[in-house]
């Protein structure tokens, strides 16, 4: 396997005034998540819901997939794929920038990172106007808590759990004179079971595939922040972060092919064995300046980040029950992403209560994609290269994007209205390079219903790009159990967001109850072909309507009770691709929580999440669950944490994908491991 020498200049603090935002009025609990209002409400939807991880005693042990459970309407499936609002298409950020490391590689990652490495995460249905316009239902940002003086100098984790896993961590906050200094590290070892089983019926018969594989993947994830205090109104800081994670794994993918009348027309066993690396690095630096008055700001920030994808496949096909080996081959994958972000905050308050926001966004997109696949000749050992197995792809993305919002307050009532205009080049090798421009409006009324309430209604358009490999035409062939496809045809996905929310909050208790809409064109989704070959396909237009419910109850100081549900109307018109109608079906998931403080050193924390059926264009995804417990203990004047934690109690989270069309039958259903239990220490000087 290739093995990439990264010199990684350790370089950067985590700016926690990276945009152009202004004060917080409003800082609430809701389970530990922070619900936080602006004054300036603007297009980021009045509301950033943010979790502090480590509050959070189920997920603090885990990892951000798990860890995004906690969020209201946000749900993760078992190869860590992220679905708000019924949407699987949200934007994921880290530090407000977009990472090659998030895209279509993403669940892979967020299943493996530690939770209390990126223990600050917020999310937004409406992001602000200051933030790429990616993601149909909203944007997620990934960051770590702002480290200061008064935090301790030196934080160390170690954890263990059931079958072989490990985690380890530090933290060291440093602050000399005008410097800024925080570095973290965390390494991560978790067993990693997967079943697989699919049956597939067509005109000819019917094929059964049945794959369990296992892995140890090493995860290494650090960065080191510096700062610098120019002046009082100037602090300078650079970035950097670097993330590997290495593994070897075996599957046994078992095949046989049946017959219309149920004899065995073949089988056949194929051994994979596959080492994968995935190792990615960013360079940052920011400015962040503010003017006399407070909500005066000028945010500069670069970044560059690169993504490697390094994949080794060998093959072996058996004769079962003979050990006889009918044929040999590999397979070699790499795929580099190199991503360059530039961006420009202004914000300026007028007299009037007038807040005018304007600024720039920049990025460059290269991304190369080669497979190289062999066979052998099992007589004299001689290895051939297959070419149709066989490619070189490469993809360009410019894009430029300049916008200006501007905001008025009347007392109890403000109002914003903006405008995102973006200029987009892009080249695919072997296609002619195309070049579009886009705009994207917003705006916002809001309207604070005495001290303890606030109205608003939105409407913002947004769009869903196609990563590198969703464009690429070439059959993907390293997960034979789950063979994909690009189209170099896509088109862009527009998104048209309207929300109408309110918010309500007391001493003791919060509700928060959002009714929403999103119209999308050119949606793209998977379609099986009767090769059993997922192809990415615009499917044309579709809507979602929707209703989301929040709520907090604390009776008493020792109690917290969270709750929330999202309830939607799901449609795909299907008919561009060959379907007679319209799909629809109504789609919700709920979730709960209860935190309890049994002593002043005692915590506990009980929590899980129910999914309903979910729609797809040739089916559906049947519904699953889970359920979640943490134990805290603390000694040592709360300087010492003990956390125990367990996942997936009742081993609810298996998943059952249903394909049921005129040529094509199908029942595929995944699962991991059950009961994932983790022991946590913490301490801090």
């Amino acid at each position: 396997m290739k093995r990439n020498q990264l010199i990684i200049p350790a370089i950067a603090l985590l700016s926690h005034a990276a945009l152009a935002q202004t004060p917080v009025d409003m800082n609430l609990s809701l389970q530990n998540i922070e619900i936080q209002g602006k004054r300036f409400i603007g297009l980021n939807g009045g509301e950033v819901k943010r979790l502090q991880v480590e509050n959070n005693l189920s997920s603090m042990t885990g990892t951000v997939s798990e860890a995004f459970r906690q969020m209201p309407s946000l749900v993760t499936d078992i190869e860590g794929g992220v679905t708000y609002r019924g949407s699987s298409k949200a934007g994921v950020l880290i530090n407000g920038v977009p990472y090659g490391l998030l895209e279509e590689y993403s669940g892979d990652v967020l299943i493996q990172l530690p939770a209390l490495f990126f223990n600050h995460i917020s999310m937004s249905a409406l992001p602000d106007i200051s933030l790429v316009p990616d993601g149909d239902a909203g944007l997620l940002n990934l960051s770590s808590s702002y480290y200061t003086k008064e935090d301790s100098p030196l934080t160390v984790t170690l954890g263990a759990g059931l079958q072989e896993r490990y985690n380890a961590g530090a933290v060291v906050n440093l602050h000399p004179g005008k410097f800024h200094i925080v570095g973290k590290y965390n390494y991560r070892r978790e067993y990693r079971k997967r079943s697989f089983d699919k049956t597939t019926t067509t005109e000819t018969g019917t094929t059964i595939m049945n794959n369990n594989a296992a892995a140890r993947p090493d995860v290494h994830l650090a960065d080191l922040s510096v700062g610098y205090d120019l002046t009082s109104k100037d602090l300078l800081t650079v970035y950097g972060l670097y993330h590997l994670m290495d593994y070897s794994r075996y599957g046994g993918i078992n095949n046989k092919v049946l017959n219309l009348d149920g004899s065995v027309k073949s089988q056949m066993t194929r051994h994979r064995y596959n080492d994968q690396r995935q190792d990615a690095y960013a360079v940052e630096a920011r400015w962040n300046h503010q003017f006399a008055n407070p909500l005066d700001r000028l945010d500069v920030t670069f970044d560059y980040n690169d993504f490697g994808y390094d994949e080794d496949n060998y093959y072996e096909n058996e004769k079962p029950g003979t050990g006889i080996i009918l044929k040999k081959d590999n397979m070699f994958i790499n795929q580099d992403k190199h991503n360059y972000y530039l961006s420009a905050a202004f914000g300026k308050s007028f007299a009037g209560d007038w807040y005018l926001k304007a600024g720039y966004i920049g990025r460059i997109k290269d991304e190369d994609y080669r497979t190289e696949t062999n066979d052998i000749n099992l007589d004299d050992g001689a290895w051939t290269p297959a070419a149709n197995e066989s490619y070189d792809f490469s993809f360009n993305r410019n894009t430029h994007l300049l916008y200006a919002s501007v905001d008025k307050c009347w007392n109890n009532f403000s109002a914003e209205a903006g405008l995102q205009g973006e200029l987009n080049t892009q080249k695919l090798k072997s296609y002619d390079r195309n070049t579009r421009f886009r705009v994207y409006p917003c705006v916002k009324l809001s309207l604070q219903t005495g001290k303890a309430g606030s109205l608003s209604l939105s409407y913002l358009q947004r769009v869903i790009r196609p990563y590198g490999a969703d464009l690429n035409p070439f059959i993907q062939y390293g997960d034979p159990t789950h063979l994909t496809q690009g189209n170099p045809d896509l088109k862009d996905e527009l998104i048209h967001s309207l929300e109408l929310s309110y918010l309500v909050t007391t001493k003791h208790f919060r509700l928060s109850p959002a009714l929403y809409y999103r119209n999308k064109s050119n949606r793209i989704m998977e379609v099986m072909n009767e090769e059993s070959v997922w192809q990415k396909t615009n499917i044309g237009h579709s809507q979602a309507v929707g209703f989301e419910l929040s709520a907090n109850w604390s009776p008493v100081r020792l109690l917290n009770i969270g709750f929330s549900g999202n309830v939607y109307r799901d449609e795909i018109d299907g008919r561009t691709v060959g379907y007679d109608e319209k799909k629809s079906m109504v789609c919700g998931d709920l979730k709960g929580s209860i935190s309890i403080n049994i002593a002043s050193t005692t915590e506990l924390q009980l929590d899980g999440f129910y999914i309903s059926d979910q729609l797809t264009p040739q089916g559906e995804i049947k519904s699953h669950s889970t359920v979640n417990a943490g134990l805290s203990q603390y000694f040592m004047n709360r300087k010492l944490r003990v956390n125990l934690s367990i996942n997936n109690i009742f081993d609810g989270l298996e998943e059952k994908t249903i394909i049921d069309t005129d040529k094509l039958q199908m029942e595929q259903i995944r699962n991991r491991d059950a009961r994932v239990t983790w022991l946590m220490l913490t301490y801090s000087l």
